[in-house]
């Protein structure tokens, strides 16, 4: 396969794309016309073999209930290709989508009013689990280096908060940071969490488009003895997000008949046809087409580094060692955007765009570029940041960052004296 599969313009537009939807752009934007870089799928086609497939099983006419015998077997397979991972098939519930399945875990495994760790920032939906199941959310705020942009893990900060929690909703590779674990910080996660006696639900959904070598928690958990669970899915990695398809893998045998039950009382334990198919053919026949397009990832982000290197000094970009989305540090032109709010109070208006933050407005507003807002990801403590999807073409990304970099030069020329 060629570099250009990833350099072709695919236009999404008018295809029930919540990425590109005009209302759900203003939403966060403050303007429908902004072009998106927030939810995080790509804007390239899936792998050519995936799409034969989507194309001839839509062609055959008749979508009834799947049954493959292998599936379980074709991830263990997948898992030990791409992660060196040797897994029990027996280890192995296919599931409908992540959150499903993480929130299912969560309600086995801690009761009402339960404490449960969330490290921050966190991806927004993992907040709402805990709240919708009325635990105790406990945030774990990584550590931020100021200086150098770099996030990390505060251990010291996680075995305090240990002491009043029953579960911990680990994301490796984290999103929204892009930070890529090291065996001895999971080994070292998973000690505390033993000693402590919290459980683990490892979010593993970036996992394959990690640019250096990615640690499965599980086996180190287990190693431990500590409870786990590992979530994996294709959906990020072959860019099938709507085609819901996840896989939990077990520490107990206990946790895992528990979780098919679970499954089974909420008929939860059958996926949809085309899921099925699409799934399949990514784990079996995708794997090059992943391989070119860590590639195309790995040059946006040098492309990127070098943009706000050069040409926008006063936003940092945090390099990610993981898949398409990254944070950009905002917190130096802030204030500048707070006195923009104040001289135009009805552009930044939070009920024109209720999902959105003061970044995400600016940004919306000024330079006709939908990102997440940072507040999105865990409140006011990362207002000055923004997550950007560079899972697309270079030239949309160079479009974007200009349009950036003029709205950061009105800030300046306008707000400076």
């Amino acid at each position: 396969m060629h570099q250009d599969y990833f350099s072709q313009e695919v236009n999404r537009r008018g295809t029930l794309s919540v990425k590109w939807n005009p209302q759900a752009i203003k939403s966060i934007a403050a303007n429908e016309k902004a072009e998106p870089f927030w939810v995080a799928d790509m804007d390239f086609l899936a792998p050519p073999e995936v799409v034969e497939t989507a194309i001839k099983t839509a062609k055959g006419g008749v979508y009834g209930y799947p049954y493959v015998e292998q599936k379980e077997q074709l991830f263990c397979s997948w898992a030990e290709r791409r992660h060196s991972w040797i897994i029990n098939r027996k280890d192995v519930v296919i599931c409908p989508g992540m959150l499903t399945s993480i929130a299912l875990l969560t309600e086995m495994l801690t009761k009402e009013g339960d404490g449960i760790i969330v490290p921050l920032p966190a991806y927004q939906p993992f907040l709402r689990i805990v709240r919708n199941l009325g635990r105790t959310l406990i945030g774990w705020p990584l550590a931020y280096e100021e200086k150098s942009h770099r996030f990390s893990l505060d251990l010291d900060a996680f075995e305090e908060l240990c002491k009043q929690a029953k579960l911990l909703i680990f994301c490796s590779p984290h999103n929204p940071s892009g930070m890529v674990f090291s065996e001895e910080e999971l080994k070292r996660i998973a000690i505390i969490a033993k000693r402590n006696q919290v459980a683990i639900i490892s979010d593993e959904i970036h996992s394959d488009l990690s640019f250096k070598e990615h640690h499965p928690l599980l086996p180190i958990a287990t190693e431990m003895g500590c409870t786990a669970v590992t979530c994996m899915a294709p959906s990020k990695t072959f860019n099938i997000a709507g085609e819901h398809y996840s896989v939990s893998i077990f520490s107990e045998d206990k946790l895992r008949l528990a979780f098919k039950r679970r499954l089974e009382q909420l008929f939860l334990d059958g996926n949809s046809f085309f899921s099925t198919t699409i799934a399949l053919a990514a784990y079996e026949s995708g794997e090059p087409w992943l391989k070119e397009l860590l590639v195309y990832l790995q040059e946006n982000i040098a492309f990127m580094e070098k943009f706000f290197r050069e040409r926008l000094p006063s936003l940092a970009f945090i390099r990610p060692d993981a898949s398409f989305i990254t944070f950009i540090d905002c917190s130096a032109i802030i204030a500048l955007v707070e006195q923009d709010a104040l001289a135009f109070p009805e552009l930044y208006d939070e009920k024109k765009s209720p999902n959105g933050g003061l970044l995400s407005r600016f940004f919306g507003l000024r330079a006709e570029t939908a990102l997440n807002d940072g507040s999105w990801f865990g409140g006011d403590a990362y207002r000055g940041f923004v997550r950007f999807n560079y899972g697309t073409r270079k030239e949309k990304i160079a479009a974007a960052l200009e349009r950036m970099e003029k709205a950061v030069k009105f800030l300046k020329d306008t707000y400076t004296r």
